[in-house]
């Protein structure tokens, strides 16, 4: 078959070497339209013709509308923070992580595609997404493996808590501080606040449970 012979593409249809950018095209284009007309009043067709693709095209990298919404809370959502603890040096102290930690999750979470992922999650009633509760999971589980760590090797106090204890009481005042002024519809002057409440919680946090050490890991 010669190159002129070759059927040519759909009008809009990726190579399938374009998979992940259209899957990504998608998520965003569906963020967009939700935030125009609420996840109810968006359809699948809608989604698709954003990005120029027909709807079974589309149904070729999603199965359905919830599973769009699940993907943008993967990308946008608490799992994040999973993410940000395999970037985080591994070697660094409590203090050090715990900051570093934070830094990351913060500058994640105060993106245009990620604020408008939370504040449709809420205002839709989405709140209790499949892919919002795989992301927390998975951050406290991933948090509690490091406090033990720590606690076992004496590095951090033991008498606070059990490790999922620790995990949860340094993530959800940060997520709530996200729900609170990260959102799509949030002001400079409240994501302002917002990131400074996180950064001053995770500064109090790692000074609250790190045990001091002789030359100063805080």
């Amino acid at each position: 078959m010669t190159t002129n012979d070759r059927p040519r593409r759909g009008p809009g249809r990726p190579a399938k070497s374009e998979a992940g950018d259209t899957k990504a095209a998608l998520v965003d284009a569906a963020l967009r339209l939700f935030a125009q007309n609420g996840f109810a009043g968006t359809s699948i067709r809608a989604i698709a013709r954003e990005v120029g693709l027909s709807e079974s095209a589309l149904y070729a990298h999603f199965p359905s509308k919830k599973a769009i919404h699940e993907a943008a809370m993967r990308v946008a959502g608490p799992l994040v923070a999973v993410v940000a603890l395999e970037e985080t040096p591994a070697g660094a102290g409590p203090a050090e992580f715990i900051r570093a930690f934070t830094d990351r999750v913060v500058t994640a979470w105060d993106t245009p595609r990620a604020r408008q992922a939370i504040g449709l999650a809420v205002r839709d009633g989405l709140i209790h997404d499949d892919g919002l509760k795989e992301g927390i999971d998975g951050a406290l589980r991933g948090l509690a493996g490091v406090f033990a760590r720590w606690i076992e090797e004496g590095r951090i106090r033991d008498d606070l808590g059990s490790p999922e204890d620790l995990a949860y009481a340094l993530l959800a005042p940060i997520a709530h501080a996200r729900l609170m002024g990260l959102h799509g519809e949030a002001t400079a002057g409240q994501r302002g606040d917002a990131r400074r409440r996180m950064t001053a919680h995770a500064e109090l946090f790692a000074r609250a449970v790190t045990v001091p050490p002789s030359g100063g890991d805080r």
